[in-house]
């Protein structure tokens, strides 16, 4: 017998077969922390089959933490003889990311009682988890509402399990909340009083609500007496149900019931004065006994019967048929809405029969306001599933009715889709006119996706300036996409209509026009999840603005591979910084004579599987993620380097470096004294060093660019306006920046000799330059006849293909030395 099929029968189990079908993960591992067995369940928990499991220690298995506390229960349990338990996290294991599970450890032992192994069980409680966090939030979020409330509050499972409670009078405690949490009622209460908390559960269950029942308790501060008010959460999905519990301590209501009952002249002086309307009746109907407030709401009713008062007949028969049901026995409640004094009030009605002897001889009644009750219980429904700006659902009661849409289109066969929109520009606005002008753009937009929905369809407001549109039961014929479009551009079409806001408090009137981006994905009852039909739509919103903004698109595979394709480039973007993949390439630059005057460093990213990846594949990306800021200083202490080395040799002393900077890293607040760390540490002369800026960097917040190119200038470093005249630069702006070049953007040089405008405009930036004092450079001569048809309209300076094409250092060092000894083809005199 194998050392596995011993523990196993030490263990009292005689078959593999039974673990292996177990619907929770189990694991045995020796006393030397290898892992013997492992089931199906155990495999699925940890990602992997479970036969490569066998053999594994914890540290092959779970993070370095994680095996290290496993290590010292497994010490505590071997010791111990009993049973342990421990929480963990297992990171990427599910489709909704990290998840938790409850692992349960006993030790297996012998014929003789020796200790052969260990043996865990684990449950998932990621579910439970996040409902914990969740309510934690939502308590965070009424921590002024729950201050103020009197009440015990307790959230429990269908169980009656005690799942969190809040307590302003922890006396009133049967124990403190620390001991509460985990246990059942029948754990921690009387038998006749858990039951009734669990008769209160089962009817909030049915109804949503339940009220009413009322227990005596022995608590720190003797007995008292506790009314019970019991409501069902929302849930999403097949999570168990929780209920919220409010027990009210009413033990000086039922020591004032019990006087009642001791004194007639104490009820009826009581009776007077009460806030609620109290009344009773005869079996004929007729009312035998009434207070002030009935009197003063309704008039005198006594020796009155239903029938004789000013109601409706629909009102008449359902009085008839509710009395008709006390004098039968029955005790009847529900909730009335009457108008008094012309406002509409919301009562609770109780009525139950009056017995003597056991025999029913009238009925009575209670009729309390519970308008201000109803409107903050609203309130705080509201609070917690509605957006308090636009009054739309929030992204939770979202979520929830797309889970039901979801198994609704799977149960009628039918197709829906979620639209998810997003204004384009919108921070525009704040930053331009205020975030209160942001508001109402807000307000009024959820107004219009109100009336361009359909009934049984929801309009929410996912956060920020994002919207959700939910459509449900969409023709499933084939159409259901065109249905789609059709209401989605709808939707465009009517915030395309210009929005009248105002602004401050002089009301200055706004007309503000909206764009906005749609994406689209269908559903159609297949087991797709609510997150991912978000992820879905929000892919196909992002193609949308990609694709020029105030547009629509719907989610495609080959757009999710692309988003894929994008996510991997990122994470390998972010390793290539550390892992040294990238390197510079240089190439020259020239003066009239065809003396080579410096270079521009050019930045190239070797993949170790890929190969070399352009920079037009990735800088996009960088600039769009942040990464270009990390990347840029590599690239900036990496030029100053080469330049300080270059400084040192008379042949490459005089020659100047340029470098491209990205608008995101010059607008760093500390990009200037980080530059200037460089320039220390380096050594390299800063007269040689020369920042390429693109026009379109000058056109946002140009105050402050120039600042901070008068600080740099400070230094001795030199500027060149890269890509000039494609960005359309003011010409005042241009004369006030501290400019040493400009530099005729590669789309006119390389038209220069067949486009007569390109011609034009290269000759005009030539004449421009020497106006303003500036070099010009040509990047892009690829040909003999353009650098001489550029030399001919008066540019001194070229990069390009023609003269040199971007190497490596050592290459280009080479190129150099060629240079010197008149081997560089590209050395050429200028013409006559």
């Amino acid at each position: 017998m194998g050392l596995f099929e011993e523990t196993i029968t030490a263990w009292g189990i005689t078959h593999e077969a039974l673990l292996d079908k177990l619907a929770a993960p189990v694991f045995v591992k020796n006393l030397n922390g290898r892992y013997i067995y492992a089931n199906e369940m155990a495999g699925c928990m940890l990602g992997r089959p479970a036969s490569e499991i066998v053999g594994c220690a914890d540290h092959d298995l779970f993070s370095s933490e994680m095996a290290v506390r496993m290590l010292a229960c497994d010490d505590k349990l071997v010791a111990s003889g009993n049973s342990a338990a421990c929480e963990i996290s297992l990171s990427g294991r599910g489709h909704d990311g990290e998840r938790c599970y409850w692992l349960v450890r006993q030790v297996l032992r012998d014929e003789h009682g020796q200790i052969v192994g260990l043996a865990s069980v684990a449950t998932d409680i990621t579910d439970r988890k996040r409902q914990e966090l969740e309510l934690v939030a939502l308590k965070n979020k009424f921590a002024a509402t729950l201050q103020a409330l009197p009440d015990l509050m307790f959230e429990l499972d269908s169980e009656g399990r005690y799942l969190d409670c809040h307590a302003q009078q922890s006396e009133l405690l049967v124990a403190s909340p620390g001991d509460l949490i985990g246990k059942t009622v029948h754990e921690v209460l009387p038998p006749d009083v858990a039951a009734i908390c669990i008769r209160s559960l089962g009817e909030a269950m049915e109804k949503g609500i339940s009220t009413g029942l009322q227990f005596q308790l022995d608590v720190h501060d003797g007995s008292r007496w506790f009314e019970l008010s019991v409501a069902r959460k929302a849930s999403a999905g097949d999570h168990l149900p929780h209920f919220i519990v409010l027990s009210r301590d009413i033990t000086d209501r039922r020591n004032a019931e019990h006087a009642l009952r001791e004194s007639d002249s104490l009820m009826r002086a009581i009776v007077d004065n009460t806030p609620v309307e109290y009344w009773a009746r005869d079996l004929d109907g007729r009312c035998i006994m009434e207070n002030a407030l009935v009197v003063e709401h309704w008039g005198s009713l006594l020796g009155k019967r239903p029938q004789d008062s000013n109601v409706s007949p629909d009102e008449l028969a359902v009085w008839q048929y509710n009395n008709r049901r006390v004098y039968e026995g029955e005790v009847v409640e529900e909730e009335v809405e009457y108008e008094v004094d012309g406002r509409k009030r919301i009562f609770n009605n109780v009525v139950a029969p009056i017995k003597v002897d056991g025999r029913t001889i009238g009925i009575v009644g209670f009729n309390q306001d519970i308008t201000d009750r109803k409107r903050n219980e609203e309130e705080i429904h509201r609070l917690a599933f509605y957006d308090s700006l636009t009054h739309l659902p929030n992204r939770r009661l979202m979520f929830d009715r797309l889970e039901h849409a979801l198994i609704g289109s799977a149960r009628r066969a039918r197709h829906g889709a979620l639209l998810l929109i997003d204004l384009d520009n919108f921070k525009f606005l704040n930053d331009t006119h205020g975030h209160e002008v942001g508001d109402q753009l807000l307000i009024e937009v959820a107004k219009r996706l109100k009336t361009c929905i359909r009934q049984g369809d929801t309009a929410a407001r996912l956060g920020g300036d994002e919207f959700v549109v939910i459509l449900e039961d969409i023709d499933g014929t084939g159409d259901d996409a065109n249905q789609a479009e059709l209401i989605a551009g709808n939707i465009q079409a009517q915030l395309n209509h210009p929005f009248s806001l105002v602004r401050g408090p002089e009301g200055l009137s706004i007309d503000y026009h909206c764009a906005s981006s749609t994406g689209i994905a269908l559903f159609d009852g297949t087991t797709v999840s609510a997150k991912e039909l978000l992820r879905r739509a929000d892919t196909a919103m992002y193609q949308a603005k990609a694709a020029g903004r105030n547009t629509l698109r719907f989610f495609d595979p080959a757009m999710q591979a692309a988003v894929t394709h994008r996510a991997a480039l990122e994470s390998e973007l972010r390793q290539a910084i550390d892992g040294q993949q990238f390197h510079l390439c240089f190439q020259v630059q020239i003066d009239e004579s065809g003396r080579p005057t410096g270079s521009e460093a050019l930045l190239r990213w070797e993949h170790p599987t890929r190969g070399t990846i352009p920079p037009a594949s990735f800088i996009p990306l960088a600039e769009e993620t942040g990464l270009i800021v990390p990347i840029g200083q590599w690239v900036m202490a990496t030029a100053c380097r080469q330049l300080a080395a270059w400084s040192k040799k008379p042949a490459t002393a005089g020659l100047t470096l340029a470098v491209n900077v990205s608008a995101r890293q010059f607008r760093q607040a500390k990009f200037t004294d980080q530059l200037r760390d460089i320039l220390r540490q380096t050594g390299a002369p800063a007269t040689r060093l020369k920042l390429e800026l693109t026009e379109s960097m000058l056109q946002e917040d140009t105050e402050a660019i120039i600042g901070r190119m008068a600080e740099l200038k400070q230094l001795g470093i030199r500027f060149s306006l890269d890509d000039f005249g494609t960005g359309y630069s003011s010409l005042a702006n241009l004369k006030r920046l501290p400019l040493n070049q400009l530099k005729i953007d590669q789309s006119f040089v390389r038209d220069v000799l067949t486009d007569p405008d390109d011609a034009a405009i290269a000759e005009t930036i030539v004449a421009l330059g020497k106006g303003l004092g500036l070099e010009v450079i040509a990047e892009g001569v690829e040909t003999d006849a353009q650098w001489r048809l550029l030399a001919n309209v008066g540019c001194r300076n070229y990069q390009g293909y023609l003269f040199g094409r971007p190497l490596p250092l050592v290459e280009f060092e080479q190129f150099l030395q060629g240079c010197d000894t008149g081997a560089n083809d590209a050395m050429v005199d200028i013409p006559a």
